[in-house]
């Protein structure tokens, strides 16, 4: 019988609906997050699948020792992805790669499976380019304890991505930025990735509730950065549609040098 099941939205939540699907034998034609539900064709109410961290790895190393290495990257990067159809995808990947193995990535005539490697590297792409485009800002950020409030100065950046890239970033600045405190702020899903200097938390951010004020050298810092980008412009070279090509548009609200 075809079922709908909802989880809690993250990848190690997913890893347990796979593991349901093989050990509790279900059979998904929804895959929602809970608290997200649309409306189904589904006539029983749908099976809540509880995050088990255990069997998360456990599917999690079957992915990599049955199939590749590599698929279980690519799974996850798959999964990042803002794209509504991907759950139920990448559970086909991954049921077919148990059957056939590393081949599974050369079944690319199968819909689910083109679909996987399109978003892995959509997603790949965008961590990538984020990497670079991240501008860090100097910043006093507000303890938020109202009895003893406090400020310190930490690196902000404000990002937008289409997909949920912030663990991927959060990672990447954790050794380019290993001896700096720093917030990377994802303003499309108002959460943030927090680094003491030691280690990274994911904290939600309320809309509209940021609260920092810039340093007073901040000021000075975007005003030489930006003279240093106009400067090193040759007017004569000037090929918008390049330009947009190598930095998207929806990069640049959150780049020194466009605002």
């Amino acid at each position: 019988m075809n079922e709908s099941v909802t989880f809690d939205g993250s990848f190690e939540g997913f890893l347990c609906v796979v593991y349901a699907v093989y050990y509790e034998k279900l059979a998904p034609l929804v895959i929602q997050i809970a608290g997200q539900e649309q409306l189904t064709l589904c006539d029983t109410p749908p099976v809540d699948i509880k995050t088990d961290d255990s069997r998360a790895s456990r599917v999690y190393n079957a992915i990599c020792e049955k199939i590749a290495r590599d698929a279980g990257q690519r799974v996850y990067y798959a999964f990042l992805a803002d794209d509504e159809g991907r759950l139920l995808a990448i559970l086909q990947y991954i049921k077919l790669g148990f059957l056939v193995g590393g081949a599974v990535d050369s079944h690319l005539h199968e819909d689910f499976v083109a679909r996987v490697h399109r978003l892995a590297k959509y997603v790949w792409r965008e961590a990538h380019l984020l990497h670079g485009f991240c501008r860090f800002e100097s910043v006093l950020l507000n303890s938020g304890n109202a009895e003893k409030p406090s400020e310190s100065e930490v690196l902000y950046a404000p990002v937008t991505p289409k997909n949920d890239v912030l663990v991927l970033l959060a990672q990447h600045f954790c050794e380019r930025l290993k001896h700096r405190a720093w917030v990377i702020h994802d303003k499309s899903r108002n959460k943030a990735a927090v680094y003491d200097g030691h280690t990274y938390t994911i904290v939600t951010v309320p809309a509209g509730e940021a609260n920092i004020v810039h340093t007073s050298d901040e000021a000075q810092t975007r005003e030489l950065w930006t003279a240093f980008f106009n400067a090193i412009a040759i007017s004569e070279r000037k090929n918008p549609r390049l330009q947009r090509q190598m930095l998207p548009l929806y990069f640049r609200g959150n780049m020194t040098e466009f605002r």
